[in-house]
């Protein structure tokens, strides 16, 4: 099966919470999409419409957030990182209501559940989370601050060695790094939250 290709006409139009033509549209291609999603990430069967409900529904509070990365399928990963953590509320609420089941009904719930995701998938995930909030939040600072946090946090590079390269201070990196943090983790908690 062909990705879907994203059309980002589509996007610019999704913008606009009254354009009932967009949603449709947007409905149409990416429902299924969204649906494969929500159901490799172990939810049950009965609850994966209830589950695109709420994804589309904060699709729709914050696709007006949404930066092209200049990178291929930039929309389809945001669309992964907004279903996830979705799902991730959803089972951690279904955890906590869970009554109790027994006989033939807690073999067949045992049977739709995953393993949990292995460590590294954890933190690929938190990875990809944090790269597209910082991306989300780069407009806000100067370039030099931008590079010095890049290199330092996702590149993983000496703070020392960065410092020399951009010739900065590396407590200047130190303090961009902490600001641009913060607004990536108000980005998260915004995302997390609706």
């Amino acid at each position: 099966m062909l990705p879907l290709e994203t059309r980002k006409s589509l996007i610019v139009r999704l913008k606009n919470e009254q354009n009932d033509s967009a949603w449709r549209d947007f409905v149409c291609t990416y429902e299924g999409f969204l649906q494969r999603l929500i159901q490799r990430q172990g939810v049950p069967e009965r609850h994966v419409p209830d589950v695109t409900q709420q994804i589309l529904l904060v699709i729709a509070k914050s696709v007006d957030g949404w930066k092209d990365d200049g990178n291929a399928a930039s929309f389809r990963r945001w669309l992964s990182a907004v279903s996830r953590n979705v799902v991730i509320r959803f089972m951690s609420r279904e955890r906590k209501q869970a009554g109790g089941v027994g006989g033939s009904d807690l073999i067949a719930v045992l049977q739709t559940v995953e393993a949990a995701p292995d460590e590294n998938s954890t933190r690929h995930y938190e990875h990809e989370l944090i790269v597209w909030a910082a991306e989300q939040v780069r407009h806000e600072f100067l370039e030099t601050s931008w590079r010095a946090f890049w290199l330092t946090v996702i590149d993983g590079q000496p703070v020392e060695a960065v410092a020399r390269e951009l010739r900065v201070s590396p407590g200047s990196i130190y303090m961009s790094r902490s600001r641009i943090m913060a607004k990536i983790k108000a980005r998260i908690a915004d995302v997390n939250d609706s």
